[in-house]
Order: C-alpha cells, then sequence, then structure tokens
C-alpha cells in the first residue's frame, strides 16, 4: 500500500469517528429530564414551585368561570320570566275582550286605555333595563308589571255593560286559571 492510500484512509476513518463523538455529544445534549411524578428523596418530595403556582392559577380560573357562568344563567332565567310577564302584560286585552262585541265608543275607549298602559309598561321595560345596566337591577318589576296589569283590567271593565262584564269576568277567570 502506498503512503498516499494509507493517509487519505487514516483521513476518512478519522472524520467518520468525529462525526460519530459529535452526533454521541448532540443526542445527549438533547436529552430532556425524565418524565413522571416528582422524585422523591429521602422521603421529601421535591416540587416544582412554578407547577404549583400555575396549577392553583387555573384552579382559581376553573372556580371564577363557574361563577360567572352560574350568574350568567340566573340572569338568563330572569330575563326570561321577565319578557315573558310583558308578553302576558300587553296580550291581556286582547284576552279579556274575547267574545264581546263592542261598539265604537266602546272600542275607542278600550284603545286609549290599551294605549295608555302600553305605554306605561314601555317606561317600565325601559327603567327595568337602565336599572339593569347600572348594576342595580330592581327585584320588584314583576309585581310592578302585576299591578298594571290589574289597573288596566279595572279600567276596561268599567268601560264594558254589565252583560259584556259577564263575559269579561269568565275571560278573566279563565286567564287566572291557566296561570
Amino acid at each position: 500500500m502506498s503512503t498516499q492510500r494509507v493517509s487519505k484512509m487514516t483521513i476518512q476513518v478519522f472524520a467518520a469517528v468525529t462525526l460519530v463523538a459529535i452526533s454521541a455529544g448532540v443526542v445527549s445534549a438533547q436529552k430532556g429530564k425524565p418524565g413522571g411524578p416528582p422524585m422523591t428523596t429521602h422521603g421529601a418530595t421535591k416540587a416544582n414551585p412554578a407547577a404549583a403556582k400555575g396549577q392553583a392559577n387555573a384552579e382559581s380560573k376553573r372556580t371564577d368561570a363557574d361563577a360567572d357562568k352560574s350568574a350568567r344563567d340566573a340572569d338568563k332565567k330572569e330575563d326570561a320570566s321577565e319578557r315573558a310577564e310583558m308578553k302576558t302584560a300587553r296580550s291581556l286585552p286582547h284576552e279579556l275582550l274575547k267574545g264581546i262585541k263592542l261598539t265604537k265608543s266602546e272600542d275607542k275607549s278600550v284603545a286609549d286605555i290599551e294605549k295608555k298602559y302600553d305605554n306605561q309598561l314601555r317606561d317600565l321595560d325601559k327603567e327595568e333595563d337602565a336599572a339593569e345596566k347600572a348594576g342595580k337591577p330592581d327585584a320588584s318589576f314583576a309585581s310592578k308589571i302585576s299591578a298594571l296589569r290589574a289597573q288596566e283590567q279595572a279600567d276596561l271593565r268599567a268601560v264594558l255593560t254589565p252583560s259584556q262584564a259577564k263575559q269579561f269576568d269568565k275571560n278573566a277567570a279563565a286567564i287566572t286559571s291557566n296561570k
């Protein structure tokens, strides 16, 4: 073998050994810490304080989110009942006067009464919305609507003749029994 050939072969072997050594160093540098539970040393657990803080933070956020969700659900239920109460209040005159023939003057009086109480209901609804936006919801909203409905019912009955009042009372009893 010639010296040139031996030196070429030596260079190739040296290059191969160098590449193997470098790759072994890279692989060992990339190895992470072993996974699994915290290590126990002589009966004491080595905890990661950053992980514990993160876990506590996540738990408090979950608790806050649950509280927010239950508050939103309660608000939705309250809003739904308020809308139902308002819808009932607005449809009340038509249900009370079902089956009653009105004269033109009675019809005009009924329309005036409906308009009066519809405006009052609208104002009450605006007040309630403003109170909610201000963070001070009014718990007596339903009772105020009920009071307006009772007043409207009395005003409507006062316009009717005695025979019409009998049908009106039957309609009112049917509405009350359906509640």
